[in-house]
């Protein structure tokens, strides 16, 4: 008797034959290697094209850039900063061929204004440490565009005729400017951003005004502490034309930072509720209309635009070149019900007031006070 019976195969279907594998014949081979050939040399141009212009900076476009070098800057750092500000487009490249032209190369560190336009070696140049005098010069905070003037040229770095040429007829090609510049002096007022500068001796006035300019943008698009002023101005629904109108009244009018965000806040007030208040009342724009301090009466009926008691609403440009502060201050006033202000019997801080018997009530305070010394 058997225990197991002998299983039949159940699996009928005939299995297909492996068909074989068709060769490829020589010629197309041959017309594949060539394709491969073709692309190959095709990425290899293209690339090579594109890291030529910007070695050569043969098609490039002309925009005036400003970094900031920091102390003991590597080959690396300065072309990760050169790459990420768009002075250049391929920074391993620049830092391979500064490290092989340039191996023992050191670079000066401060604000540097480049043009995208430059070929590596210009760029390398104007960077690197050498021997080429510089004068370093500080632009205090609030400056006029007459007192930057002056300050340059004694300094030695232009004449006032070269500075006020430039001022009037240069080209800067900067999106934040308006659009019609007009051709005054001051036409750049609130825009030459107040910092302490290393300028080349043989610096031409153009280069130096273009410096300042590059710090302003900077400074308008750093982000590093959140948004930036450009951002906030945008979300305010506020122009930098006007942020920098108001950062330049705040900063002639403020005792100190602080004072600052009470004073833009008086502005705002004054001019979201334009058909109660439709002056400003600045004291400051009328000192810069008629070039004193010391106000008379008749200073006071002066007709010019940037006579805020007799003008209403914003004066027609910044009255002096901001600072940072001032600027924040522009675009994120302090919010109270304030709109008066009159300096104390020392000029040490303002007294505020919501209403004009409150502001007469001050003012006769402070004038008692300053009899009474």
């Amino acid at each position: 008797m058997k225990l197991f019976a002998n299983k039949k195969n159940t699996n009928t279907r005939p299995q297909r034959p492996r068909r074989a594998r068709k060769k490829r014949s020589p010629r197309q081979n041959s017309l594949l290697y060539l394709l491969s050939i073709l692309l190959v040399s095709a990425v290899l141009a293209t690339t090579g094209i594109l890291l030529g212009n910007d070695l050569f900076a043969l098609a490039k476009e002309d925009r005036e850039i400003t970094v900031t070098i920091p102390e003991d800057a590597s080959i690396g750092q300065v072309s990760k900063l050169l790459d990420n500000s768009g002075v250049i487009h391929y920074g391993t490249f620049f830092r391979l061929f500064t490290s092989i032209i340039y191996p023992d190369v050191s670079f000066r560190a401060g604000m540097w204004t480049l043009n995208s336009n430059m070929d590596y070696r210009h760029i390398v140049n104007e960077i690197r440490l050498t021997q080429r005098s510089t004068q370093t010069v500080t632009i205090p905070e609030g400056y006029t565009i007459e007192q930057i003037v002056d300050t340059l040229v004694e300094n030695g770095l232009s004449s006032e005729e070269e500075l006020n040429s430039a001022l009037q007829d240069a080209t800067f090609n900067y999106d934040f400017l308006p659009e019609d510049l007009g051709n005054e002096t001051n036409r750049l007022e609130g825009y030459l951003f107040p910092d302490t500068y290393e300028f080349y001796l043989n610096d031409d006035a153009e280069s130096i005004l273009n410096k300042m300019l590059g710090n302003f943008e900077n400074k308008l698009n750093d982000d590093s502490n959140g948004d930036s002023l450009a951002e906030l101005c945008e979300q305010q629904g506020m122009s930098v034309a006007d942020m920098v109108n108001i950062a330049s009244m705040v900063q002639k009018e403020a005792v100190d930072t602080d004072d600052m965000y009470q004073v833009s806040g008086v502005i705002a007030n004054r001019l979201n509720n334009a058909s109660e208040y439709p002056y400003l009342n600045i004291d400051a724009t009328i000192q810069y209309a008629v070039g004193h301090l010391d106000l008379t009466d008749e200073d006071m009926e002066n007709d010019s635009p940037y006579n805020t008691y007799t003008s209403k609403g914003l004066p027609p440009g910044p009255i002096c070149n901001p600072g940072l502060d001032a600027m924040k201050s522009a675009v994120s006033p302090a919010e109270h019900e304030y709109y008066y202000y009159v300096a104390n019997a020392d000029g040490s801080a303002h007294i505020y007031a919501r209403t004009q018997e409150e502001q007469t009530a001050n003012i006769r305070r402070v004038q008692a006070e300053k009899d009474a010394q």
